[in-house]
């Protein structure tokens, strides 16, 4: 080929090798030193000239909008992309990712009980709680209590109230005969060397919380429990029981109400002793030894307690419905709330020598007793035969302290709240009510280790140590009535732990509401090392899984008869038949009888820890609140037709009576079988969604069920506050519950649908009218809720 040729050749291609020709000679070009800078700057000059070159171009031919359409088209494809191949979520999991909660429910179980079954630190809480003496307002047990939360990781509130309180200056009670005195009771129960606890010098004479000051002399009278009935039973035949003072055996009433029925029928004062026979069948007469020695009472046990009319209003009997926030807060008289007799507790073994005097003097009363050498005569003693009672007391404000720990939800609003009140009336308290303190502190614990694993729970939880419980409830009625508002929002449950462990029976009190999660709970608490079952498979065995209403007398009367909050209570209770005897509020109340005769080795203790925190984690882990409201209705329904055939009965021939109560009957039957059955299968159904997985380009599903899912709980929210009246029960404003109350005539039972009970135990036709009334418009109430 020619030298022109090949120049020809050359030219033609150098457009279409233009800019690559140059490259490969600035290439060239730098690998020789004497070149390589110039070489580069001419490359990056070139480059950003095509580009801008480039970019131009396209400005100029590419249209605005087309372009806008691109980039959408190519974010939708993108998000379909993920919306096809992105992991499948539900509900429960995605609130819990965007609220940064690591565990899922499974876990939170487990971590919990491998918290509590790994250790069990409740002996030693029990021993630190029952060392000294430990009244209302003591500094020692709240200074321990703050103390063992604070080591836990809590950062514990304290909230003061100032209640109005009696505490015991002096007691005596004395025999006189012919102005003689022929016995001096001690007042004081006898020191045993086995039980530390029981020689506390500084014990104090047995007195009563809240009885009035007295000096009284007279003639005295044995009432038996000092009922209605029996006082009935005393006019009837004839027996003089006015201005005497009056010897009354503990049991079936509330020790206020024995009291304030003696005021009722003239008494000048009381003296209450416990009678051994209403230990069942542990006693000495049956051949069972006394504590230290064996399970029976011992025979200078004493039962101390309070008198206040509990069952008619708890709390302050100063302050009625509000709280005494401050030292100066304005009082009303007590008047109504305390009775104005004195009275004082005594053992079954002083009051011996006074009731022996009373043999073949008046009528028998009762089924009898084990009062030794008395026959259970009613007398009068004659008017040479004299008791003198003294009591006297001194009045005043003190401060008390609730210890509050509060854990976060992610929900603000549904708190489940756990409470016991820590305040004894002597050294020990170790049954009642101690052994619930010990309960509270394990259950903090199990939560602390939740928290320690990044724990977030879905509603809040509230631990909190009650003070000033066994005088009237102060504590915690305090803190309702300072709260009520906010309680009423916010509150989902409130679970108690009173007198926790002091028997082997478990037993249950709770608003039926609660009775289907209390089950499943027990599903998840093994008893001891796990080798004998589960807590549910005894309760079955023993029980049936009953589960009893709540009665009249614990921190748990102002959360559900004040405020319509439903509660529950815990317990290992006596079963009646080979349990020793709990000593109730006396010195032997101690942890060496707790490890000698009931819980050796704590494990009834650690079973409640767990029971009573697995309960609450169902409660705050599961996305719809796990509230079951057949039972209840079930529950009001077997109740009302009792009382519905009473009406039938009392008013036979009364149209509007009749045609009202049956109106209430069918409205009742027609919520009970028809709407609460499949309100609660829709919440099962709801459940199911709620960790059911979906697409994540089916979010719109997930925002349907949320909905569902926050007008589910609100409506199971407000059921039970539903059956709250204004007006309360008659003569009794504080309780306003229509659907449980405690019993106006013993306070320690419940009754159920109590404004038209009394109504027809007065036979006030005007009464059960308007309480029937009351009744149809709130079961028509709820009945609109639940559709």
């Amino acid at each position: 080929m020619s030298q022109g040729a090949n120049g020809e050749s050359n030219r033609e291609s150098e457009p279409l090798l233009n800019g690559y020709s140059s490259f490969g000679s600035e290439y060239l070009d730098s690998r020789r030193p004497s070149s390589g800078l110039p070489s580069i700057a001419r490359l990056r000059s070139g480059t950003i000239t095509s580009i801008r070159s480039t970019y131009e171009t396209v400005k100029e031919h590419m249209d605005k909008k087309k372009f806008a359409y691109l980039v959408l088209a190519s974010l939708f494809l993108y998000l379909g992309f993920v919306g096809a191949f992105a992991p499948r979520t539900s509900l429960a999991r995605d609130l819990r990712r965007i609220h940064a909660s690591r565990l899922t429910d499974a876990e939170v179980y487990r971590i919990y009980l491998n918290a509590l079954y790994s250790e069990n630190h409740a002996g030693e809480h029990l021993k630190n709680y029952t060392s000294q003496l430990h009244g209302t307002g003591d500094a020692h047990v709240l200074d321990y209590t703050v103390s063992e939360l604070r080591k836990l990781g809590f950062d514990p509130k304290l909230e003061r109230y100032y209640p109005w309180v009696s505490e015991p200056v002096d007691t005596q009670v004395a025999l006189y005969v012919d102005d003689t005195i022929t016995f001096n009771a001690t007042l004081k129960e006898e020191c045993v060397a086995e039980d530390p606890s029981s020689c506390n010098l500084i014990e104090k004479r047995a007195y009563h919380g809240y009885s009035a000051s007295g000096n009284v002399t007279s003639q005295y009278i044995f009432a038996n429990y000092g009922s209605l009935e029996d006082y009935t039973f005393l006019l009837d035949n004839g027996v003089d029981i006015d201005g005497k003072v009056h010897v009354i055996r503990y049991g079936k009433l509330l020790p206020g109400l024995k009291v304030k029925n003696a005021e009722l029928f003239g008494a000048s004062g009381v003296l209450m002793y416990t009678d051994p026979y209403d230990d069942g069948r542990i006693t000495k007469k049956n051949g069972f030894k006394m504590y230290p020695a064996g399970p029976a009472r011992h025979e200078s046990s004493i039962e101390r307690g309070s008198v206040a009319f509990m069952n008619y209003f708890p709390g302050d009997p100063t302050t009625p419905g509000y709280p005494s926030k401050f030292p100066g807060t304005e009082r009303l008289s007590p008047a109504g709330k305390v009775p104005t007799i004195p009275s004082i507790p005594i053992s079954a073994k002083e009051i011996a020598p006074i009731l022996q005097l009373l043999n073949g003097k008046g009528v028998r009363l009762g089924s009898g007793g084990n009062i030794d050498g008395f026959e259970y005569f009613s007398g009068p003693s004659d008017l040479n035969e004299q008791v003198k009672l003294y009591n006297q007391q001194h009045n005043s404000i003190i401060e008390i302290t609730n210890v509050i720990v509060e854990i976060s939800g992610i929900f603000s609003e549904y708190d489940i709240l756990i409470g016991n009140h820590r305040d004894s009336w002597t050294a020990g308290g170790a049954g009642s009510p101690n052994s619930g303190s010990a309960v509270l502190l394990e259950i903090a614990r199990g939560m602390s280790e939740l928290l320690k694993h990044g724990w977030k729970p879905l509603r809040p939880v509230k631990l909190i140590s009650w003070d000033g419980g066994e005088l009237s409830m102060l504590g915690s009625s305090e803190y309702v009535e300072n709260h009520a508002e906010i309680l009423k929002r916010s509150a989902l449950v409130y679970l108690n732990l009173e007198s926790a462990i002091t028997g082997s029976q478990f037993s249950c009190k709770s608003n039926p509401l609660l009775e289907d999660v209390i089950r499943n709970a027990a599903k998840y608490t093994d008893l001891g090392d796990g080798d004998e079952g589960t807590l549910y498979d005894e309760w079955k065995r023993a029980t049936n899984l009953t589960n009893d209403h709540l009665d009249g007398i614990a921190d748990y009367v102002p959360f559900q008869y004040h405020l319509g909050i439903p509660s529950a209570s815990f317990e290992f209770s006596n079963n009646k038949t080979c349990d020793a005897v709990v000593p109730y509020h006396s010195i032997y109340d101690t942890y060496t009888w707790m490890e000698k005769f009931v819980d050796k080795d704590y494990r009834h203790h650690n079973t409640l820890a767990v029971l009573t925190g697995m309960t609450s984690l169902m409660l705050c882990e599961r996305e719809p609140t796990v509230f079951k409201v057949h039972p209840y209705f079930k529950d009001i329904n077997k109740w009302y037709q009792k009382w519905h055939q009473e009406v039938l009965s009392l008013f036979p021939s009364d149209r509007e009576l009749r045609e009202t109560a049956q109106t209430v009957a069918d409205n009742l039957q027609g919520v009970t079988f028809n709407e609460t059955i499949l309100f609660d299968t829709q919440n099962i159904e709801l459940n199911d969604l709620c960790t059911r997985d979906f697409a994540t380009y089916e979010f719109y599903k997930k925002i349907r069920i949320y909905l569902q899912l926050m007008r589910a709980n609100n409506k199971l929210k407000q059921i039970d506050q539903m059956f709250l009246t204004h007006r309360g029960l008659l003569e009794r404003p504080w309780m306003k519950h229509s659907i449980y109350a405690p019993d106006r005539l013993t306070g320690y039972d419940v009754d159920v649908l109590p404004g038209l009970h009394e109504a027809l135990l007065d036979h006030d036709r005007d009464g059960v009218l308007q309480w029937l009334s009351i009744l149809l418009t709130q079961i028509s109430n709820v009945k609109s809720l639940l559709q």
